[in-house]
């Protein structure tokens, strides 16, 4: 009978031993789960920052592709006008170069004749 209790008190000691083992290692997981917890919070708080961050940075290049394409036809606006602008001051500068040449002919003319009277009297 004692060698039954010492077996039985040895298996208690056993078990006790076990569980404690058991609640320590359940202790280390709970620990362990509480740790992954906080750090999928950390990276789901990083990866809505990182998302919006993302976004923001889509719509921003966006507008500027907006900007530099209203940019590229304001300036192509701009280099046609200019383009006709000098066009017509060719243009005027030619006519003007006509009617200078047209007058320096008079006026060679009348200089002549104004030179010709004076050295008849």
């Amino acid at each position: 009978m004692k060698e039954t209790i010492f077996e039985l008190e040895d298996q208690v000691e056993q078990h006790r031993a076990v569980k404690l083992h058991n609640n320590q290692l359940i202790s280390e997981l709970e620990s362990n789960v509480m740790k992954l917890e906080e750090q999928k919070l950390d990276l789901e708080r990083q990866l809505k920052t990182l998302t919006k961050q993302i976004k923001e940075e889509t719509e921003e290049w966006r507008r500027f592709q907006a900007d530099l394409q209203t940019a590229v036809v304001v300036a192509n606006d701009i280099k046609c006008e200019a383009q006709q602008e000098l066009r017509t001051v060719k243009r005027k500068l030619l006519e003007e170069e006509e009617k200078n040449a047209k007058l320096q002919k008079e006026l060679g003319a009348v200089q002549g004749n104004s030179s010709h009277l004076i050295s008849v009297d």
